[in-house]
């Protein structure tokens, strides 16, 4: 009778073990984290939009995990595997919660990602400005920024703990300036000038 009680309870440990899904909290509040600057400087007021990337490796394909957006109310992810609109939240005081420059979820909820608990996977963390610029720009003007890889070992679905991004370097978000018409147009006027200074040298 032991031995059948023995064998269930290590059956019943080995299939939770195997249907346990991996979860990560969009959360660098740990003081080991690293902090959010804006052009270099520590960022403790103003609150940005935010995106959590994931790749099986530093050099891999990263995939959205979950996004912190200025213009979303979303307090409630919906706890499924992958990406999906539900894991769009609310990215108001992500900052101006501690003061601290350290990024903070506010819906407190954790985000389940495609492998298993337990796993280390590779994460990178991209922050821009803007209530209503819904994507990360990744060029042109703005002021945006991406991490460089990190890991995370991932915690349980079944039996989630606070799994956040302790290993997050610096993001630094750096304002990218558009030349301003009259910039361009004085770059015109010199290239004009010297395509004419070489062809009447020939």
């Amino acid at each position: 009778m032991k031995k059948l009680i023995l064998s269930v309870t290590a059956l019943a440990a080995c299939s939770v073990g195997a249907y346990a899904q991996g979860v990560v909290y969009f959360d660098s509040s740990s003081a080991a984290a690293g902090t959010v600057s804006i052009n270099g400087v520590l960022n403790t007021t103003t609150d940005i939009n935010a995106e959590l990337l994931t790749s099986t490796s530093a050099n891999g394909t990263y995939s959205p995990v979950a996004m912190l957006l200025l213009s979303s109310s979303n307090q409630s992810p919906d706890g499924t595997p992958g990406f999906d609109p539900s894991d769009i939240v609310a990215g108001a005081n992500d900052i101006k919660f501690n003061h601290s420059g350290h990024l903070t979820d506010q819906s407190g909820s954790f985000f389940v990602l495609n492998a298993a608990a337990g796993a280390t996977e590779f994460f990178e963390v991209a922050g821009w400005t803007g209530n209503g610029v819904n994507s990360y720009p990744g060029s042109g003007a703005g002021t945006y920024g991406i991490t460089g890889p990190f890991t995370v070992v991932l915690g349980s679905s079944l039996s989630p703990i606070a799994t956040g991004l302790n290993n997050m370097p610096t993001l630094n978000l750096v304002t990218v300036a558009v030349p301003v018409p009259s910039t361009l147009a004085m770059a015109g006027v010199g290239l004009a000038s010297m395509l004419f200074l070489r062809r009447k040298t020939k």
